[in-house]
């Protein structure tokens, strides 16, 4: 289960709105902008976040706040995260995410995403029987090139020039019907999951260096070249990673939701402020659904 990558980039953006709110300066006092019609203080920059984003922007600076005094998130932790999201989600939305919010306060938003999840998942048990078997599901990263083109024929022309001995690289750039024949149809690394069932299954029977046969799929006929492979890291090393995906698999939104709101109610959270007392509301998510 992943937090939504929409809602992941707007919480990046409220926390970026928060801290440049706060910067240890008195909100009433400090004058952040002047000008010959009158000035502008940071409690004037306050009041006027507080009726944009002020409920979501408390939410995150709460859940950071408790959270963080009971879990602890790695900078491997929030590094891991981010490649996942890259590969979810594609690594340029990523990191134009991370330009647009600053890098700061995006792995801030992943962290406190993190820290989320651990509260959820600190009371599931996994046993041994579901890590071998999520252990076992594991497939080997590749990396692969190919040729797509739209018909069988051309499919066929171009595997007997392969087999002539013509290079991949330069045939791709003839032949190939999508962005990737720029650099000679390279598609990078892929996990399992990542290409259509077809074009994943010829692929993680190649060898490094051998080429499949012409394989069809919903976006037309693909000649593989298999580049390299990592292969799954033992089950030791992985056992922590697989213990978490089995966690996670066994909670949704709710489940993530009701176990945070638990713990904020032990910390007796209040909120101050009149016009965003109703920011903080930790009534059980089922019960809300059972209202609808």
């Amino acid at each position: 289960m992943k937090k939504s990558f929409v809602a992941l980039t707007a919480a990046a953006t409220i926390l970026g709105l928060a801290a440049c709110s706060n910067d240890g300066n008195s909100a009433d006092s400090k004058t952040i902008v002047e000008t010959d019609a009158g000035n502008i203080t940071q409690n004037d920059l306050y009041e006027m976040m507080k009726d944009q984003v002020g409920d979501q922007a408390i939410r995150e600076l709460v859940d950071e706040k408790v959270l963080s005094s009971k879990f602890k998130v790695s900078k491997k932790e929030i590094d891991n995260e981010i490649e996942t999201l890259k590969d979810s989600y594609g690594a340029q939305s990523v990191e134009t995410a991370m330009s647009e919010n600053g890098e700061k306060t995006f792995r801030n938003a992943v962290k406190i995403n993190l820290l989320r999840k651990k509260a959820a998942t600190a009371d599931i048990k996994v046993s041994d029987k579901e890590l071998k078997e999520a252990y076992k599901a594991k497939k080997p990263e590749l990396k692969a090139s190919h040729i797509l083109v739209k018909d069988e024929k051309t499919a066929q022309e171009v595997e007997k020039k392969l087999k002539d001995g013509e290079d991949f690289a330069k045939l791709a750039k003839e032949y190939s019907q999508d962005g990737s024949a720029q650099s000679g149809g390279d598609l990078g690394y892929f996990k399992s999951g990542q290409m259509v069932a077809e074009f994943e299954e010829s692929a993680q029977k190649l060898k490094v260096g051998e080429i499949s046969d012409p394989v069809k799929t919903q976006y037309g006929y693909h000649i593989i070249k298999l580049t390299d492979k990592k292969e799954v890291p033992s089950f030791d090393k992985m056992k922590d990673e697989l213990e978490q995906e089995v966690k996670l698999s066994k909670i949704d939104e709710n489940d993530m939701e009701n176990a945070v709101n638990k713990i904020l109610k032990e910390e007796n959270v209040e909120v101050k402020d009149k016009d965003l007392k109703d920011a903080i509301n930790l009534e059980d998510s089922s019960s809300k659904e059972s209202e609808k």
